[in-house]
């Protein structure tokens, strides 16, 4: 039994009723389907059949562009999450996908922020917030400590060129990985940078921790070239390495960072206090300006003050701010004490 739905070429009807599944004849394309011991077929006119493959194309090629492209993006995304830590680090740097925070230093004696410590953060894409803790091991031990530094350089002398310029007595601490300060590799790139901005070397102060003392001759010589081009330079985490009485009066230094655990135990640990007591003694002894690191407590302010060490940085007094943010906090307290 044959049943129609509509006007049918004769060779074509008979042709799929023969058993054969696709063809054409001279006006007709047709195909059938046996199922159920029934045969559906179906035919087009050609011409009809060549308008709607026509349309059809001016969709499947737009729809087909955006799947590949999109494809393309999943296997880059992938990728990335397929790289070394030391890998995506390297393309962090080049993306520069890294932003400066400054925590205020206090004049203790006055209330009076009179610098800020510059301290590198990675922002990845996805927004999260990376500390230095997480990655400056890994920059330090891949080699890519150097162009972090010269990148945290441009940095900070390109956001606070102005604020510096219109504050003579402002400064900025910059962290200089120890192989970097023996070589000098850094000072180049400073003094180009700072020449840029238009500010005074003396506005820059070099930080450096004990590790990049270690080796003497090249330490002081490191240390004195710095010095001679005008910067300022401080020994960071004091007491945390093994800097030595002797070897720190042979270092033509400005300033010694008296590192957070030795802060932490004012009022706590009368053991590691006395300790405390001692290096601020030694600083006095070499006459070195003193910055006391994680003042958190009226407490160890007074304890600092009475000690006389000049000037302290801690949660007391502000967390580490965007560049923004450090500018109103200076105008806030620069003048004679806290408004």
């Amino acid at each position: 039994m044959l049943e129609l739905t509509g006007p049918a070429d004769p060779q074509a009807v008979q042709a799929l009723i023969s058993g054969q599944h696709f063809g054409t004849d001279t006006r007709y394309v047709f195909a059938a389907r046996p199922t159920a011991g029934l045969v559906a077929f179906a035919l087009i006119d050609k011409e009809q059949a060549g308008n709607a493959a026509a349309v059809d194309w001016r969709y499947i090629l737009p729809v087909s562009v955006a799947i590949s492209l999109a494809l393309i993006g999943i296997i880059i995304w992938i990728s990335r999450l397929q790289l070394s830590p030391e890998k995506t680090l390297e393309q962090a740097v080049r993306n520069r996908e890294f932003v400066v925070q400054y925590q205020p230093i206090i004049e203790l004696a006055t209330g009076r922020c009179i610098a800020a410590e510059a301290l590198v953060r990675w922002r990845q894409r996805s927004g999260r917030m990376v500390p230095p803790d997480q990655f400056i091991p890994l920059a330090e031990a891949s080699g890519l400590i150097s162009p972090l530094t010269d990148l945290v350089i441009e940095i900070v002398t390109t956001e606070m060129s102005s604020l510096l310029r219109g504050s003579a007595d402002l400064h900025i601490s910059v962290n200089i990985p120890a192989r970097d300060m023996e070589s000098g590799r850094f000072l180049p790139v400073l003094a180009a940078a700072v020449a840029k901005a238009g500010i005074d070397p003396s506005q820059i102060w070099i930080e450096v921790t004990e590790s990049g003392f270690m080796n003497g001759p090249t330490a002081t010589h490191a240390v004195e070239t710095a010095r001679a081009a005008g910067y300022r330079v401080a020994i960071d985490d004091f007491g945390t390495g093994y800097s030595s009485l002797s070897r720190l009066e042979g270092l033509p230094l400005d300033a010694l960072k008296i590192d957070k655990s030795f802060v932490d135990v004012i009022g706590h640990d009368a053991a590691r206090s006395v300790v405390t007591s001692h290096i601020i003694a030694m600083a006095h002894e070499l006459k070195l300006a003193m910055i006391a690191e994680g003042v958190e407590t009226p407490e160890q302010e007074a304890y600092l003050k009475n000690a006389n060490v000049q000037f302290g940085q801690g949660w007391l007094y502000a967390k580490a701010l965007p560049a923004e943010q450090f500018q109103m906090f200076y105008q806030s307290r620069s003048g004679n004490g806290p408004t």
